[in-house]
């Protein structure tokens, strides 16, 4: 009897085990749209996709289990923009070594650098959602192609390592060190007990907003990237922060007991949100833009008329003081199409391609993008940057007017072609080119009304009248 009871013990303790061996291989099956690689799998995607998004895991840790559904929400939503990958470091303990991973799960974006060299890792430490992950994952991936663009190496780091040099250099030329008050002449706006509800009330945009004291430690640990993000979200969200040393009424208004304290205030609201997640630029760039991108209107989809619509929609402005003019940055990126002639596409194939491009707007909504287009051959110039040379429309070409270079699109003018387009060039995947010469200055012309183009008949001349009856 005993040892029938051993051997049935056996083998429950064996089919146990077998059903933990198998939901731990199981946590990414082969149906999953997340990519397991092992080292030499690894060192392949690196070579041949230069950027993966890889989750280094335990198949025991219950915070990856955790995520598991996320995960594979982001990879279905990156499907052809970035490789999403796990890596299991009980499996590949020298991976885990290599690249450091002290926990699990642990988030990098993996950058090659060649082959034989190491990549360069990006470690997240944001938001535990799709949504989060994603656009972190993406702002990288922006960053990347920048680069790629002409951005430089990106040497002189990101602002904290800004600051710390800016504080380094005047500690070497005997200056005193940045007034902690934090904030002047900085993109960060400064609000008051006086200020703060008009801003709200009358700005037309949202605010994110951070409640601090001047000597609280960790708002000084945040104030870099604060300010960065308040460069970053120009135009889009008001950043701002309030003294709460000065500022009390406001301060005891909304119950600020610690600092720094992050609220999100929507357009025209003194409702607050408060913000619970990380406290770097790109996580909380992440949360400021989702919330801005739900109510936010599209871009206009503009028409290329006169050089007033490119600078404004393009390549900017310097400012003219004399004129009260504020300078106008360039947009990161241009994406303007060249469409038929009106009688060679008719009015419903034009509007068509201008709704193709509205579409594309509203998903890049959240972009510094704009979105434009030309009639073929109206801006000869403009297309003569972009080798485009009067022939082959519909053509459409993706700009970033600081830097002179292009993509152009190589394949049909269809809806998913400029959408998959669009993504190569954010992460760096599609080729680029300079743009030839200088960036033309446009010329004015009529805007289309919108109605079919109509041709032109040349009046027949009689030869009677010509030539006189009598010749003939």
């Amino acid at each position: 009897m005993a040892k029938s009871c051993r051997k049935v013990f056996a083998v429950l303790g064996a089919i146990c085990l077998a059903s933990h061996v198998l939901s731990v291989q199981a946590l990414y099956d082969a149906s999953s749209s997340v990519k397991v690689l092992n080292a030499a799998k690894l060192s392949k995607a690196l070579d041949t996709r230069g950027v993966l998004l890889v989750e280094f895991f335990a198949p025991w840790c219950g915070h990856c289990k955790n995520l598991k559904p996320e995960w594979e929400r982001a990879a279905t939503a990156l499907n052809g923009m970035l490789t999403v990958a796990a890596v299991d470091v009980d499996s590949e303990k020298d991976l885990g070594a290599e690249y450091k991973i002290q926990g699990f799960p642990t988030i990098k974006l993996l950058v090659s650098r060649g082959q034989g060299k190491p990549a360069r890792a990006v470690e997240y430490k944001g938001g535990r959602t799709a949504a989060e992950i994603v656009s972190w994952a993406m702002q990288q991936a922006a960053k990347v192609a920048d680069k790629r663009l002409g951005g430089g190496d990106g040497a002189s780091g990101g602002p904290k390592q800004r600051a710390s040099a800016r504080a380094s250099a005047n500690a070497k030329a005997g200056q005193a060190p940045e007034e902690p008050g934090f904030y002047k002449g900085t993109d960060v706006v400064e609000l008051t007990d006086d200020t703060f509800h008009k801003a709200l009330s009358e700005s037309g945009t949202p605010f994110f907003v951070e409640f601090y004291a001047p000597w609280c430690g960790h708002c000084k640990a945040l104030k870099a990237d604060w300010i960065d993000l308040a460069r970053r979200l120009s135009g889009k969200v008001g950043v701002a922060a309030v003294d709460c040393t000065v500022s009390k009424q406001t301060c005891a208004e909304f119950g600020i007991q610690g600092f720094p304290t992050i609220n999100w205030f929507a357009t025209g609201e003194s409702q607050a949100e408060a913000y619970q997640g990380a406290r770097d630029a790109g996580a909380l760039e992440a949360f400021a833009l989702a919330r801005w991108a739900a109510t936010a209107p599209p871009p206009e989809v503009k028409e290329l008329v006169d050089q007033h619509i490119w600078e404004e929609a393009c390549v900017g402005h310097p400012a003219e003081e004399d004129a009260g003019v504020p300078e106008l940055k360039a947009k990161q990126l241009c994406v303007i199409a060249f469409l038929p002639d009106i009688l060679d596409s008719g009015a419903a194939g034009r509007n068509d391609a201008i709704e193709a491009l509205k579409t594309l707007a509203e998903k890049f909504k959240d972009r510094p993008f704009s979105f434009l287009w030309a009639a073929g051959g109206s801006q000869p110039a403009l297309e003569a940057n972009f080798g485009i040379g009067g022939y082959g429309y519909p053509a459409l070409v993706a700009v970033n007017p600081a830097k002179g270079k292009f993509s152009s699109l190589r394949s049909a003018f269809e809806a998913a072609n400029v959408l998959e387009f669009i993504n190569s060039v954010r992460t760096g995947q599609e080729r680029v080119e300079p743009v030839t010469g200088a960036l033309a200055a446009l010329t004015t012309t009529d805007p289309w009304d919108g109605k079919e183009g109509v041709l032109e008949v040349e009046e027949e001349f009689s030869l009677e009248d010509l030539m006189g009856k009598e010749e003939l």
